[in-house]
């Protein structure tokens, strides 16, 4: 069946989704998962939670269960989803999910979360965080987390190597697992640096072509199901199992979490009531253009944060920032301390025999460690301590950072990933458009020198896209736009001002195309999404929103932290009051804890 790019009236969609439970019923036989009560585990970032399945798959079942292990006031659950919303045929998805229970009454209903990504686990969300995000989002609704569609403990389950061994011998040392190396910034027009970039990018290209391979071979048809169009139908779906068919769907979402946010007011604006995006992706760029090109777009702010930090050390010190030499030193000389470092690096890399598996350190990997650094500024002491001993000599927990025992798997956050985002994209329509590594060569310089000089080429650790031309499936349904619904309930954008990966102009835009259905807060501080950089305003703006007060569009949020903390930062949080200093404490417990 070909892809559907335009949503389908909600009549026909409720149609098709009739057809699939009566064809489910009679095969039942046919579509039971799993036999007896067969456990799977989710493979969480810093755990794991068994998930029990039911005996028998009814397509709108949802079986609530307590965790294993049990987690104080949160459920966890699968519930049977049709696989496709568009043929019956195709079978059903158990979806895994948590619930984090109101803890007030009367309760409101339920807001469906997503952590970002893609690729991350939203179950993880009401079992290690339900408290904090309770006082975020407000403690009368239930906080449903769920594992989208080929993640986690959701089934299928994106997996393209046999074993975690192989996934991680397979990226070790590559490319994508060490970054992509500039040799020095200082001159990219040399023809030398050019030949470096070209050998990297065709490296990439290859393991991208095998890596989509394997997927396809092992996956077949599955991987037609993993796109975030499904997953709005899923969110759909689930909101009226739980709720009700007449209740509205209610959203808290961060980073990726903005694309599902915006594709969900979007393609059933009927539906939505209050929804929250924080960290905006730009959803124009991530529907229409093929992935390999949405780097160039999300570090326009990167170099603003990366000052940021340089500037924040300098003032702090080195008893607080050991990157330093004395209070208050230019931050202009830790700046080229750092390209002194990376230039020496990249012509001569670290050897680390006794790490978590030897192996050598690159200058694209430190560097591109450096880039997500930016991302959380709370972790920024740790982060210049970690540094600071690998610019003197001992790279060891820096490389640490990056490379993973070969115990570790992956393959969990980078298959999945690619799963949604190669559908989400469009891809070029004959071998003869695709990227070259010369392409890829010329845009990774004119991000370096357009845009960001120290980051442009450093994307790709962390965020491993690119590649969707040798993906050979395409889902049911891709939707493009539009992006300009009209919304009974507006819903709330958050953006920082030096946000090192989503930046602050693609909140704008998301506000610019809604101008009558979404309001927009700036936070004033760095760091990627509002929760890294706690702000009392940001937080009782939340949860005004979700309990129905509508900020003023445009707002601007003061941060309560400081990113090198010390007496001055201790004396603020003591001038609060004790119900500020409450919730400034479940903000940092939310920002260690994700």
């Amino acid at each position: 069946m070909s892809p559907i790019t335009t949503t389908d009236s909600p009549e026909k969609i409720s149609r098709l989704l009739k057809q699939i439970i009566i064809i489910s019923t009679v095969v039942l036989i046919v579509i039971i998962l799993f036999v007896n009560t067969r456990t799977y585990l989710s493979q969480f970032y810093q755990g794991k939670t068994s998930f029990v399945a039911p005996k028998v798959a009814i397509l709108g079942e949802i079986h609530w269960e307590e965790c294993v292990p049990a987690v104080e006031n949160v459920d966890c659950g699968i519930i049977i989803v049709p696989k496709d919303y568009f043929n019956a045929e195709a079978g059903t998805a158990s979806i895994a999910l948590a619930r984090y229970r109101a803890q007030k009454t009367p309760r409101r209903g339920s807001v469906f979360l997503n952590p970002g990504g893609p690729g991350g686990p939203g179950s993880k969300l009401p079992i290690t965080l339900g408290p904090a995000l309770a006082k975020l989002i407000g403690d009368d609704w239930d906080l449903i987390g769920f594992d989208p569609r080929g993640i986690g403990s959701t089934r299928p389950t994106t997996r393209c190597f046999s074993s975690p061994l192989s996934s991680t011998a397979f990226f070790a040392n590559t490319v994508i697992e060490q970054g992509i190396t500039v040799s020095s910034i200082s001159d990219l027009s040399s023809p030398l640096l050019y030949d470096e970039l070209i050998e990297q990018h065709r490296q990439f290209l290859a393991l991208k072509q095998v890596h989509a391979e394997l997927c396809g071979k092992v996956m077949g048809d599955e991987l037609r199901y993993m796109g975030t169009a499904t997953v709005v139908r899923d969110i759909d779906f689930m909101s009226k199992i739980i709720e009700g068919e007449n209740k509205k769907i209610n959203y808290w979402g961060i980073s990726y979490g903005s694309i599902l946010g915006a594709y969900l007011v979007n393609m059933l604006p009927h539906r939505t009531g209050y929804v929250v995006i924080d960290g905006i992706v730009d959803p124009v760029s991530w529907s229409n253009e093929a992935s390999h090109k949405w780097p160039i777009n999300w570090i326009a702010d990167a170099e603003k944060t990366y000052k940021i930090f340089l500037q924040d050390c300098s003032k702090a010190g080195p008893s607080l920032c050991p990157l330093t030499e004395y209070k208050d030193e230019l931050w202009q000389n830790l700046e080229r301390r750092f390209e002194d470092f990376f230039d020496a690096v990249a012509r001569k890399p670290i050897p680390v025999p006794f790490g978590n598996r030897p192996g050598i350190l690159t200058s694209g990997g430190a560097r591109g460690l450096l880039r997500i650094a930016l991302q959380r500024p709370l972790e920024w002491p740790k982060v210049a301590k970690i540094f600071s001993s690998a610019l003197t000599g001992n790279a060891t927990e820096l490389y640490n950072l990056l490379v993973h025992p070969f115990t570790h798997d992956p393959e969990p956050y980078i298959s999945p990933r690619l799963a949604v985002t190669c559908l989400d994209s469009p891809r070029p329509p004959s071998p003869d458009e695709f990227p070259t590594a010369e392409d890829l060569t010329k845009q990774g310089l004119k991000a370096l020198r357009e845009v960001s000089p120290h980051f442009g080429l450093s994307t790709g650790v962390g965020e491993p896209d690119g590649g969707c031309q040798y993906w050979a499936v395409d889902g049911p349904e891709r939707y493009t736009g539009p992006w300009n619904a009209t919304l009974e309930t507006k819903m709330l954008i958050i953006s920082n001002t030096a946000d090192p990966i989503t930046p602050k102009s693609s909140g704008l835009l998301v506000n610019s195309l809604m101008p009558h259905s979404s309001v927009i807060i700036i936070q004033d501080g760095p760091g990627h999404c509002s929760i890294f950089m706690p702000s009392l305003c940001t937080a009782k703006i939340q949860r005004g929103y979700f309990a129905g007060e509508m900020p003023k569009n445009g707002t601007v949020c003061p941060v309560d932290v400081a990113t090198f903390p010390g007496e001055e930062s201790e004396k603020h949080i003591q001038a609060l009051s004790a119900d500020d200093q409450e919730l400034l404490q479940a903000l940092k417990d939310l920002e260690a804890n994700y």
